[in-house]
């Protein structure tokens, strides 16, 4: 039984286990959770394998005991997926283990105790992927949040930096994150120059948790990235490399090269009468 857990790499097992764990009792994980986590032709195998240990009286909580189990084995054997696991997605193709990027970032994002760094490119119809975030920061109050994005000048667009950025704080706040409490927003000015030498673009994809493991990746923070492109990532779990990520993008807000957005809370009904 389980013979599949032996196949998924080490940070494959930790998110399953963190899978399993959201769902205790006897009800397994949806398949096609399962194959956007470990891809499909494994999702497959692990689901008639789970499926079959929940019918002789397991229940999820023992099964990620298993996995973590597996995991922590592994830490005594010196392998490259104990620190870097390689994220894949996009169409299905035989002998290529494929994970979905949606999956993994959630499955990241669940495993943070104290701070989360996300760096963006593109957001687009982001909502569905920060939705948990938001839960866990209103109900954690010592969890901290941040974001650094590319806020863009269009082509065409003659409005004062200002003007953009305030545009754009609307868009976060009723698009992608309409809860309260709201994260922090950082930005590079430079690319709201109009024209020049001067102007460029916050073009990296990382997500950083708790300074100790990170998620390097072409994906953007759009639903078609998380979900139907082809993009390609890697997900580190090295506090050194993880810590360097983190310190550089604080640098650059600490220095004021990456400016605040000042995103304003949302103003419920009850709390304006």
């Amino acid at each position: 039984m389980f013979d599949t857990l032996h196949r998924l790499t080490t940070p494959g097992l930790r998110d399953f286990a963190v899978l399993c764990r959201q769902r205790p009792g006897t009800e397994p994980p949806p398949a096609h959770v399962l194959q956007q986590l470990v891809g499909a032709e494994l999702g497959d195998l692990l689901g008639q394998e789970l499926h079959r240990a929940l019918q002789q009286g397991w229940c999820s909580e023992h099964v990620a005991d298993v996995a973590d189990e597996i995991a922590r084995a592994r830490l005594t054997v010196s392998a490259f997926d104990q620190h870097f696991d390689l994220v894949l997605s996009g169409p299905e193709v035989p002998g290529v283990a494929m994970r979905d990027t949606a999956a993994v970032v959630h499955a990241l994002l669940s495993e943070a105790h104290k701070e989360v760094l996300l760096v963006g490119y593109a957001i687009d119809n982001a909502r569905q992927l920060f939705e948990p975030l938001g839960s866990r920061l209103a109900s954690e109050p010592g969890l901290r949040v941040w974001f650094c994005l590319d806020i863009k000048r269009k082509q065409t667009d003659t409005s004062i930096p200002s003007e953009i950025v305030q545009r754009f704080a609307h868009d976060f706040t009723t698009r992608h994150w309409p809860w309260n409490p709201k994260p922090e927003v950082y930005y590079d000015p430079r690319s709201l120059e109009p024209h020049g030498p001067r102007r460029s673009s916050l073009h990296a994809k990382c997500v950083v948790i708790d300074r100790r493991a990170a998620l390097i990746t072409s994906a953007n923070f759009t639903e078609a990235a998380q979900k139907r492109n082809i993009e390609c990532g890697v997900v580190i779990r090295d506090e050194a490399q993880a810590g360097r990520i983190h310190r550089y993008f604080a640098l650059l807000c600490e220095s004021k090269q990456l400016r605040r957005c000042e995103i304003e809370p949302v103003v419920t009904s009850v709390e304006a009468s």
